[in-house]
């Protein structure tokens, strides 16, 4: 029965911070091959913005890795913004993904067309 109740208690107190897990719940992908920048936009809601924010961001062309940025703080209540150098041709694929500080991640992928961006899709992942 001790043992039970330890595995129980366990359980209990690991899930704890995932009930907390504030991933963004949407990302919106804008790039301009003029530039060769990658415009991110997600709605990610903050109770406290040095302690819920996006904390990490990776992006990948084409399933390398090109950038890594780490955050310390969110400057919106409700959204994470921020454009990054990535050189990309029409036809690569772009993949950004975001951590929060309070755990869970969201990722999304666009192709770059002629003028830009054409499809995108989205991942949701609460890790």
């Amino acid at each position: 029965m001790k043992k039970v109740m330890a595995i129980l208690c366990c359980l209990f107190v690991l899930s704890v911070p995932l009930s907390f897990a504030t991933p963004p719940t949407s990302i919106t992908l804008t790039y301009d091959p003029t530039q060769g920048s990658l415009h991110v936009e997600a709605v990610h809601p903050s109770f406290n913005l040095e302690k819920s924010y996006v904390r990490l961001m990776n992006v990948y062309v084409n399933g390398q890795q090109v950038s890594t940025k780490d955050y310390f703080k969110q400057d919106d209540y409700n959204e994470f913004t921020d454009d990054v150098l990535v050189t990309a041709q029409a036809g690569d694929v772009i993949k950004v993904e975001l951590f929060c500080s309070l755990g869970g991640d969201m990722s999304k992928e666009i192709t770059v067309g002629k003028s830009g961006a054409d499809n995108s899709a989205t991942t949701n992942t609460a890790n």
